[in-house]
């Protein structure tokens, strides 16, 4: 299962201060690198505002991922408040997945649209 975590500033999140100068922020690089390094992490990084950041993580379960992400050094101690995210079907560049959407599509899902009064 894939899901998005955002990551924004928590109620311990020091302003004034960097987001790689943040408090837990060391040890959060260091949990994420290890998901990463057992396969689960798919992309990682900060905003480019460094606001936060965000992650796509693999897991097993969804439990697996609250997991993750509960375990969190910056989580835990509410430097970043998270958002998880349950990643639906699309598109990945990365695994060469495609639902091939052509104007065909388009007009399928007008019908569907006309015969709900949508437009």
């Amino acid at each position: 299962m894939r899901f998005l975590i955002l990551y924004t500033p928590g109620t311990n999140w020091v302003n004034g201060v960097e987001l790689h100068n943040q408090p837990f922020m060391p040890e959060h690089a260091v949990y994420v690198q290890q998901a990463y390094d057992r396969g689960n992490i798919v992309l990682a990084g900060p905003y480019g505002d460094l606001s936060g950041g965000a992650i796509v993580v693999d897991g097993e379960t969804e439990e697996d991922v609250i997991s993750f992400v509960e375990n969190d050094p910056t989580v835990i101690n509410k430097i970043f408040s998270p958002q998880m995210k349950r990643w639906g079907e699309g598109m990945s560049k990365f695994e060469k997945i495609s639902p091939n959407f052509d104007e065909g599509y388009i007009e399928y899902k007008h019908k569907i649209q006309k015969e709900l009064n949508l437009i």
